[in-house]
């Protein structure tokens, strides 16, 4: 169960890319569309909310993060509530401009999170390590 820091971190941006990715297509679909009253505010939605969503809806993963195996849970072991999803998604848009301070905080902190994690209390692992988590918690 034991994964390296600097892998964790190499796949949590590679999970990054692929869905700020996802977000880019999505915003140029979206304004591609000549029906759409407001695409500015669409944009910003999926801009805002595509990760939170994806986060809650999927029980802790999003397309990248699916790709490299990894899903967001919270302290109990299971999937993160809306909120823990929400904060983590807001503090990432603040966090990703930041890069190396980013970087460099989640390098420093005993459990491998960034701030978001830290503030919504959310650690991000990998899937497969997930069931003998749940196996330890129980005992």
């Amino acid at each position: 169960m034991e994964v390296s820091r600097t892998s964790l971190l190499v796949w949590r941006i590679g999970a990054y890319v692929i869905d700020y990715g996802a977000i880019v297509l999505i915003g140029l679909w979206l304004y591609t569309q000549d029906n759409l009253p407001f695409v500015g505010f669409e944009l910003i939605f999926v801009y805002v909310f595509l990760y939170p969503l994806c986060e809650w809806a999927f029980q802790g993963r999003t397309p990248g993060k699916y790709v490299f195996g990894l899903i967001v849970i919270n302290g109990a072991g299971g999937p993160p509530t809306f909120v823990q999803a929400f904060i983590r998604g807001i503090a990432r848009h603040i966090e990703a401009p930041l890069g190396i301070i980013t970087v460099f905080i989640y390098a420093q902190s005993a459990r491998c999170q960034r701030v978001g994690d830290m503030l919504a209390k959310t650690y991000v692992i990998p899937a497969k390590d997930l069931a003998e988590l749940r196996t330890r918690m129980q005992s």
